[in-house]
């Protein structure tokens, strides 16, 4: 992952980039994702930092039940919202440490475009299980797809271009965030 020197400021670069993402909205009206504080945060993560060096070993096209164990003991443990939801923060957390075979999921786009709709019931087993589904069911098939890896290897190969294209499954949220986007019906202006 990195250096144990520069471990800290990678999390508060990752919890910067969270934050600067929406996830934690501050204001006077109070609506919206909280995150928890940088400390509790970061001390979720050191507890299983272990856990997290192991689970970017995991090879998606050979999945272990030990494997979904290690991830869902990660997804448990991991403390970025202070709301009752948990999905969002910990995937994009995870997705960040573990992108080998965890993606970012939202609401707006992964959610509305691959079950339909944005209310999911809160829990954490509930959440565990439905990124499970998620990532067994729908991103890892298209990860295993030839073709698409092909187009993938070639668009993460040219930065320059396509900056954020920086793993498989980062690529696959992409096409996401494409999809979904261009699946709305356009607004009226008055």
């Amino acid at each position: 992952m990195i250096g144990s020197s520069n471990f800290e400021l990678y999390l508060e670069f990752m919890y910067a980039t969270l934050a600067s993402w929406g996830m934690h909205r501050i204001g006077p009206m109070r609506r919206g994702p909280k995150m928890q504080s940088f400390d509790i945060f970061k001390n979720s993560v050191m507890e299983i930092r272990e856990q997290i060096e192991q689970a970017r070993e995991i090879d998606y096209r050979d999945m272990k039940d030990a494997d979904w164990k290690l991830l869902k003991e990660i997804f448990r443990n991991i403390r970025v919202m202070a709301s009752g939801s948990r999905l969002v923060g910990n995937s994009k957390a995870m997705a960040h440490m573990i992108p080998n075979i965890v993606p970012p999921i939202d609401r707006k786009h992964t959610l509305r475009y691959l079950k339909g709709s944005t209310n999911i019931k809160n829990g954490i087993d509930f959440e565990w299980n439905l990124m499970r589904e998620i990532i067994e069911n729908f991103f890892i098939p298209v990860a295993k797809n030839e073709e698409f890896i092909l187009k993938a290897k070639n668009w993460m190969a040219n930065q320059s271009q396509f900056p954020w294209d920086t793993s498989l499954f980062k690529v696959i949220d992409n096409l996401i965030m494409a999809a979904a986007g261009f699946g709305r019906p356009k607004q009226k202006m008055s």
